[in-house]
């Protein structure tokens, strides 16, 4: 009886972790649109410093990542602003179906060792600091929250 309960737990827990995530992914855009014409570069150097400091960029990848965050930003602040007028569920979908994208682009720009070195640090968060991964997770997808995602959206 313990285990069936436990199987209509998991999907629960699940969507509650995916719920959470999503909450703070739209808090974060809606602190850095709020901050006006500053909150483009509060968002890119926010990430560019955070995953510097996991990863650490080279020189040759710097201007990059730079360019990459701030097309993030504009992306997704036009679906944001759109959202949230909207309030429909075809834009949410599409706020975090971009949101997975955008995570997967950040990916594959990253050599082999500093994904490594990436996906390590989240998942260590995700693990053992909670307050961490929080943080870390409204910006930024760990292996195991991605899939999750990528398995509802």
């Amino acid at each position: 009886m313990k285990y069936l309960l436990l199987l209509f737990l998991v999907p629960v827990l699940t969507f509650g972790q995916i719920e959470k995530a999503i909450k703070l992914k739209v808090a974060v855009i809606q602190n850095f649109v709020g901050k006006g014409a500053e909150g483009e570069t509060m968002f890119w150097q926010t990430k560019g410093r955070i995953t510097f400091g996991i990863v650490n960029y080279t020189d040759e990848q710097n201007p990059i990542f730079k360019e990459l965050f701030i097309n993030q930003y504009k992306e997704i602040v036009a679906i944001y602003n759109k959202m949230i007028v909207s309030e429909d569920e075809t834009d949410t979908s599409l706020f975090i179906k971009t949101l997975i994208r955008q995570e997967q682009d950040y990916r594959n720009l990253l050599t082999n060792e500093q994904l490594q070195l990436y996906l390590k640090q989240l998942a260590d968060f995700e693990l053992y600091n909670p307050q961490a991964h929080d943080s870390y997770s409204s910006l930024f997808f760990s292996e195991k929250l991605l899939k999750e995602f990528i398995s509802k959206f």
